[in-house]
């Protein structure tokens, strides 16, 4: 089995619980306000990113990959067009949907071989 990362394991453990709550937000928020489908799609594209990276600085790969890692919601906010506040509400639930969804990824392929 490979090597755990020791302060991401509390996060991918929570991270099912993180995902009903970032649906039911996207699900709310789509229901009342406009679906930007594409700013939905860079954000859970983002989260996985993002989470791919940390995981990365996790496992001791190196401290690059702990800025690169937090860098990655601020490049999604600077190059997601965020006309309305309902883009960014899809901004931040995509992106934490996207997050949770590769912890759970990592943790169901990766973690089980």
């Amino acid at each position: 089995m490979s090597q755990q990362p020791h302060v991401g394991l509390s996060l991918i453990n929570k991270a099912p619980i993180g995902i009903l709550i970032t649906l039911l937000i996207a699900v709310l928020s789509n229901v009342f306000l406009t679906l930007n489908i594409t700013t939905l799609g860079y954000a859970v594209l983002g989260g996985m990113v993002c989470a791919a990276i940390l995981l990365a600085y996790w496992l001791g790969k190196g401290g690059v990959f702990f800025i690169l890692g937090v860098s990655t919601p601020l490049m999604l906010v600077l190059f997601t067009p965020l006309a309305t506040i309902a883009a960014l509400l899809n901004l931040l639930s995509g992106f934490f949907f996207g997050f949770c969804t590769m912890l759970l990824i990592y943790k169901y392929f990766i973690l089980k071989k």
